[in-house]
């Protein structure tokens, strides 16, 4: 059976998430901003849950409709055949946004799309009163312009949320977001990658990952295996899949900053994530670093105003990282940042991508390498 399958990104990764997609093997792909639409059989939703690095979520799309008034809303909810999915103990819960639509009440919206649900349980299930007191389900009614969506998300807790990161800083960097820096960035397994900034190690753990081939879903559990309709041995499978995949690169991964307690939070981290013997963390002041013509990478994520305090009184601190590798131009530079005059202390960027870290917009710049 074919489904059709909807992985969220945060916006900016659009281009990272499709590459990803095209590289699993899914060739027809529907990109609109902060999602990609696809169709698979059901062993695509497993493996995007488990392969994907950029993605925030994974759905399941069952049914896409004009919804102008709450009758037409309530009839092509009511269309789909919730009792093929949703056992007669499942937890229902929906949610809701809209943008662009007549329909532009959320909560009125999920009202009618959960009546819609419960009458077509009814008269499946020939029962008046559903306990919900079984496997979650949760359901997504999506109103774009005067169009209703509607979704299962697969993924339960999001993809970002890999479970190596118990120990953070004041200003964690989600793990899909620092997967799509790297990504982005011209850095190759096969040579340094530094983070002299590292706070609590999400770069490069994410860096060691995609190194090494590491699949950030292959210890996680996800919602839908509990589901009955989709068959347990998809899961197995894409895990059999993730080992095949790994490889054995030796990789060069250092990490640095000034502050000793998140240097630790680092060490912790990596552990967590059976990552500690491939990176090498050091407390360093930047004004200290003296770089050397070796080739490799830079890719930091810079602190910033909203970060971390006044911009003012940070641009000491990006002169200071600037001389301390302006005498090395064997290093690409990838730097990712909030402040509004980064390139008039640190020079025009060959490349600039516009991002978000949560809703702080920031952009990646990108300086390449004299090599």
């Amino acid at each position: 059976m074919k489904y059709n399958i909807i992985a969220t990104c945060t916006f900016g990764l659009e281009s990272v998430l499709k590459k990803e997609l095209l590289g699993l093997g899914y060739n027809d792909l529907n990109v609109q901003d902060g999602r990609i639409t696809f169709q698979s059989d059901e062993s695509g939703i497993a493996r995007t849950n488990i392969f994907l690095r950029t993605a925030d979520r994974v759905y399941l799309k069952l049914s896409e409709f004009p919804a102008n008034d709450f009758d037409e809303l309530f009839e092509g909810v009511y269309k789909i055949n919730w009792q093929d999915m949703i056992p007669v103990n499942g937890i229902m819960h929906v949610n809701g946004r809209s943008k662009k639509s007549k329909l532009s009440s959320v909560p009125a919206c999920q009202s009618i799309t959960k009546k819609a649900i419960i009458e077509k349980m009814k008269l499946s299930y020939k029962v008046e009163k559903f306990t919900e007191d079984g496997t979650k389900f949760p359901i997504e009614i999506i109103l774009e312009n005067n169009k209703a969506i509607v979704t299962l998300d697969t993924s339960g807790t999001a993809l970002y949320k890999r479970g190596y990161r118990l120990n953070t800083g004041d200003a964690p960097l989600k793990e899909t977001l620092a997967a799509g820096l790297i990504l982005l960035s011209n850095w190759r397994p096969n040579t340094p990658l530094i983070d002299p900034f590292c706070g609590s190690g999400t770069v490069l753990i994410e860096a060691a990952m995609i190194g090494k081939n590491i699949a950030p879903g292959l210890n996680r559990h996800f919602l839908a295996m509990n589901w009955d309709f989709i068959d347990k041995g998809i899961w197995k499978q894409a895990v059999d899949e993730a080992f095949s995949r790994m490889n054995k690169n030796k990789l060069d991964l250092y990490g640095y900053d000034i502050d000793s307690k998140v240097i630790k939070y680092a060490r912790l981290n990596s552990e967590n994530a059976e990552l500690n013997t491939m990176i090498n963390y050091d407390q360093k002041d930047i004004a200290d670093f003296n770089f050397s013509n070796e080739k490799g990478s830079i890719i930091t994520n810079l602190p910033y105003g909203e970060r971390l305090g006044d911009k003012d009184s940070l641009d000491g601190l990006y002169k200071t990282f600037k001389d301390s590798i302006s005498q090395n131009d064997q290093f690409g530079k990838s730097i990712f940042t909030a402040h509004d005059h980064f390139q008039e202390i640190f020079g025009r960027a060959n490349k600039k991508r516009k991002l978000y870290n949560g809703n702080i917009k920031c952009i990646l710049y990108s300086y390449y390498s004299k090599r």
